[in-house]
């Protein structure tokens, strides 16, 4: 299990883009799936490990809504181009319109959607992260591309 350690600090780290959080929730993964080893004395596979990281980072971001927004507000305001307030509202309205139709996803499909368009991971790095086939990623991604874009189109 162990040897999954820089693995899984690296998808934490993809994930928030912070070093010592990394390091914490990283360790939180390890004494999580440690304790469930030993309530249930099976080995943890590498699949789980991912799904305990990636559930711990939603918890973070949940309790603490700084850490995704921080990045963002970084992105936003660091561009050098000034825009019209007409330019602000439209894109703004489209990163709502986005973000709603992302939360009615189903989890699954969220998830590979998200992992793969904003973390850049492969189809098949998705796969064993998820523990689903890669043709089951790809449908998932299609799924919520479609489901996207039709939301997207909706009121324009």
């Amino acid at each position: 299990m162990l040897e999954y350690y820089k693995e899984i600090s690296h998808y934490i780290k993809k994930l928030i883009k912070d070093e010592d959080l990394t390091k914490d929730l990283t360790q939180e993964t390890y004494v999580k799936a440690i304790e469930i080893d030993k309530k249930t004395k099976k080995t943890i596979q590498k699949a789980y490990l991912y799904k305990i990281a990636y559930n711990l980072v939603v918890d973070k971001i949940r309790r603490n809504e700084k850490i995704v927004f921080t990045e963002y507000e970084e992105e936003k305001h660091g561009n050098s181009e000034i825009k019209s307030a007409d330019e602000i509202i439209t894109h703004e309205s489209r990163e709502e319109k986005l973000k709603k139709s992302l939360e009615t996803l189903s989890k699954r499909n969220r998830q590979a959607f998200v992992l793969f368009v904003y973390k850049g991971y492969s189809r098949k790095e998705i796969s064993e992260i998820m523990g689903i086939s890669t043709n089951a990623v790809e449908k998932n991604i299609t799924r919520s591309m479609l489901k996207i874009k039709s939301d997207m189109m909706k009121d324009d």
